[in-house]
């Protein structure tokens, strides 16, 4: 039906509530584009999966499963780790011609992601069925959250001086598309293939997102389940949740198989797997720094309001988020509240419970909504029935002022954010221009490109390498940015071998030799050690060179163990590190992940190593050695790079066993005489069956659409509740 004059001017004063955001993080967060510079965060690790992905299209590889050589001593990162986001930036280079570089592709994505979040908000929470009061207000305060770098919606978690979680920003969209469909498919039956799709879609974008939105939905079947409908609603939900594992099986299952060569590290901090608990949590709500961190606590007085409201009212959207909101602050509060109860939790290894925050933060942006609501509503009831009411007035004094009250409300938000993007800003400005100046640096990278293969080292956090700065990024950084194979400190922590580039100790040859560190970039005055031969000078920088064996070498096997766990590996790692098996180039071989009652074989019969013999490397490539090797005797020869079981290894075209050796290399035995050997990483076989049968799944979903019933009665139910509240 056609809007009146009031419902028209109404609606333009909530356009302007949304859209004030929109435009503000349009223009201040416009240098993130503009102003292209290395990333100081794990923006750094994703700008590298884009770039290798990038590189194994162009070379044939697969896209979905390759090997990563520049970080953590080599991983196989896609295998693992979600991949759509880096893949869409590619897949959008392309579509684009290459004519713009990858870099500004990225940023792109990330800058419109962030714009337009508001707008997925005001849409989901109108397809739930909230008010466009309730879902306007929650959309114009959806990209202001402030909460000190906790990891949740908050863009501290985005930006470029933040945290660089660039899958998240995916999944906040996907995740409120999702229980849109979702909601919609438990219902009324319709939608199974969007909902499939977007599923998908999700897990394979962010698998942490997914696991927290599984328990959403369950949460929301609770809420709305009844004699009636909830056959229904949890058949329709199991046969979607089977399809959807099905569709994305290519991912999981591989993973579940190979999990014990996914490192979970034991150095990072304690709160990140635990999360803060229930007294510090609730402290942070009580006094805004939950949402309103170095401000006037303005979100959180919306929060109360619609805490209050929501239970007052007791309509199913109020109990959905109330429930929600319960339901996540309990999970957020973690392990010092609940102790060994979080452990029921669905698979809680590696839980990084720290993360919960953003499934809290999905029913608090509702509730702010409702917040919002019940104030228009009043302010609106106190001056259409004040002395000042406007009789016949097509302009709807009330509501509209209403509406500007709340735009008043969330200037102190704006204010706030506007302080952080400065400050942001001004940091990517300092650090482009130390960049761009500092051209002693610029000429050490060039260098190193041109240098034959090995690992480059420029210092660690804990020691000289925290000075070698620009700015705020650090010399490490620009070797990852520049795709340089670093031995640098770890942004991630998953591989096996991470933990141990901490305890380098860069004054002993034998440690340079079996990682392969072969060039140093220093500052002039670093007391290097004597066996460093400088190679390159400048006024601010020295490139040395180690003179290692390179990427293979011989070994002895000392000793065969079976670590029960990653936590042994690790420790027995260290240990190995710290004695002279380095030195003697003597190792330990591991039957790792160990089967339950099995013993390590004798090592009585391991081939010892080759003191005289000769290794010629042939070949360096990203997932590919080739090289050549000679030894009077059998022996037995280390590939410096993380084990994993996808490493194929031809000795003479003839396939060799692989096993582990210490620190989680790949080694294997060759007889004795010359040889050619080549070494490739091979994408998991399953890989590809397994997406031919998701591709099949998601066929299946679509072909549920003719079994499914007229969506008319879909969008009534959406919108009923709605239409009754906009009434009152």
């Amino acid at each position: 039906m056609p809007q009146n004059g009031p419902a028209r001017w109404k609606n333009a004063a909530l356009a302007l509530l949304v859209f004030a955001p929109i435009v503000f993080n349009a223009i201040y967060l416009f240098p993130e584009i503009s102003l292209p510079v290395p990333s100081l965060n794990d923006d750094a690790v994703h700008y590298l999966f884009i770039q290798r992905a990038s590189e194994a299209l162009a070379r044939g590889e697969n896209i979905l499963d390759h090997w990563l050589p520049q970080l953590e001593l080599g991983f196989p990162f896609f295998f693992y780790y979600q991949h759509l986001p880096h893949l869409a930036v590619v897949a959008l280079h392309r579509a684009l011609l290459e004519q713009f570089d990858l870099l500004t592709v990225f940023n792109t994505v990330r800058y419109l992601l962030l714009v337009t979040f508001p707008l997925t908000v005001l849409w989901s929470m109108r397809r739930l069925g909230f008010s466009v009061v309730a879902a306007s207000v929650g959309a114009a305060a959806a990209s202001l959250l402030s909460s000190n770098h906790r990891y949740g919606f908050e863009y501290d978690s985005y930006v470029w001086r933040g945290l660089g979680l660039y899958t998240q920003i995916w999944a906040m969209h996907l995740s409120l598309i999702v229980l849109v469909n979702l909601k919609r498919l438990m219902e009324d039956g319709t939608g199974y293939f969007v909902t499939v799709l977007s599923c998908v879609v999700l897990a394979v974008s962010h698998l942490l997102y997914s696991y927290m939105l599984g328990i959403t939905v369950f949460v929301m079947y609770l809420c709305g389940a009844d004699r009636r409908n909830w056959r229904a609603g949890i058949s329709r939900l199991a046969l979607a949740g089977a399809l959807t594992l099905v569709a994305c099986s290519y991912m999981w299952l591989p993973y579940i198989l190979n999990s014990a060569y996914f490192g979970w590290s034991p150095y990072l901090q304690s709160w990140k797997y635990d999360s803060f608990g229930a007294s510090e949590i609730l402290k942070w709500l009580a006094n805004g720094d939950f949402l309103d961190y170095d401000r006037l606590p303005v979100l959180t007085v919306l929060l109360a309001l619609g805490i209050a409201a929501a239970l007052m009212r007791r309509d199913p959207l109020s109990r959905l988020s109330l429930a929600l909101f319960a339901v996540w602050l309990a999970l957020y509060f973690g392990r010092p509240t609940w102790g060994r109860l979080i452990d029921f939790l669905p698979l809680p290894h590696g839980m990084l419970i720290h993360r919960f925050s953003g499934g809290l933060d999905f029913p608090v942006i509702f509730l702010i909504g409702l917040g919002g609501e019940w104030l228009h509503q009043n302010v609106e009831f106190l001056i259409s029935n004040s002395k000042f009411k406007v009789q016949n007035s097509k302009f709807n004094i009330a509501s509209i002022a209403a509406v500007a009250l709340l735009v008043v409300l969330l200037l102190p938000a704006l204010s706030e954010r506007h302080r952080f993007y400065s400050l942001n800003t001004q940091w990517i400005e300092r650090t482009r221009t130390a960049v761009a100046e500092d051209a002693d640096a610029q000429a050490m990278i060039a260098a190193v490109k041109e240098l034959p293969p090995g690992r480059v080292y420029a210092g660690l956090r804990a020691n000289w390498g925290k000075d070698l700065a620009f700015g705020d990024i650090k010399f490490y950084d620009l070797l990852t940015f520049n795709r340089i194979v670093a031995f640098a400190p770890p942004y991630s922590d998953m591989s096996l071998s991470a933990d141990l580039i901490w305890h380098f100790d860069e004054r002993s040859k034998a440690q340079y030799d079996f990682f392969n560190v072969r060039y140093v970039v220093a500052p002039r005055g670093w007391p290097a050690a004597d066996f460093l031969k400088p190679i390159k000078e400048t006024p601010r920088y020295i490139l040395y060179r180690a003179e290692t064996p390179g990427y293979a070498d011989f070994v002895s096997v000392a000793d065969r163990r079976a670590p029960a766990s990653q936590a042994v590996l690790l420790q027995y790692n260290l240990d190995w590190m710290k004695s002279g098996g380095p030195a003697d180039k003597s190792v330990l071989r591991y039957d790792y992940p160990a089967r339950r009652g099995a013993t390590p074989a004798s090592t009585g019969a391991a081939p010892a190593g080759c003191p005289a013999g000769k290794i010629v490397e042939r070949a360096v490539m990203p997932g590919e050695f080739a090289f050549e090797t000679d030894c009077p005797a059998a022996s037995t020869v280390i590939l410096k790079t993380n084990y994993h079981p996808n490493w194929s290894i031809l000795v003479d075209e003839r396939e060799s066993p692989i096993f582990m050796l210490s620190p989680s290399f790949i080694g294997f035995d060759i007889p004795a005489g010359a040889h050619r050997v080549t070494a490739e990483y091979r994408a998991a076989p399953l890989k590809m069956p397994l997406l031919f049968l998701g591709a099949a799944a998601l066929a299946a979903a679509f072909a549920l659409r003719r079994f499914e019933p007229q969506r008319a009665a879909s969008t009534a139910a959406v919108t009923a509740p709605s239409a009754a509240r906009e009434r009152t």
